[in-house]
């Protein structure tokens, strides 16, 4: 798959809300790095390209966490991995570890079941397996 192909896949996975969003956040930090006259005439392009990495990695961790998040909370209701009971949601036992993704750590929220027939705590995944 060519550049421009690739580059046009991407843009269509955004509304043209979200685009606009997004070309405001990349101006935002353009600005932000370099001021509103952009990079110094000395700036290489390796150094431009060096910060397009560094906020690139930001952005995926950022929106890994904001996303992990998000999937934990839609776990309401899990079955006990031992007995088959449905677990009780325990808010007070989540636990929070980091997790290494493609662009660095996260601390990934982990929500936690307790089962009253076991009497044991159990963390559930996507695929109703426990870690």
């Amino acid at each position: 798959m060519g550049m421009d192909s690739r580059n046009e896949m991407e843009k269509s996975m955004l509304s043209a809300e979200a685009q606009q969003k997004f070309d405001e956040l990349v101006a935002l930090l353009a600005e932000e790095r370099y001021g509103p006259d952009g990079p110094p005439i000395d700036t290489t392009f390796a150094e431009i390209e060096t910060f397009g990495h560094q906020a690139g990695r930001m952005l995926g961790r950022s929106l890994d966490a904001h996303l992990a998040q998000q999937h934990g909370e839609q776990f309401q209701e899990a079955s006990c991995p031992t007995c088959g009971a449905s677990g009780e949601s325990d808010a007070g036992k989540n636990k929070t570890r980091p997790l290494q993704t493609q662009d660095g750590k996260i601390a990934l929220g982990e929500p936690a079941f307790h089962c009253p027939r076991c009497n044991r705590d159990f963390f559930p995944s996507a695929h109703g397996t426990c870690d």
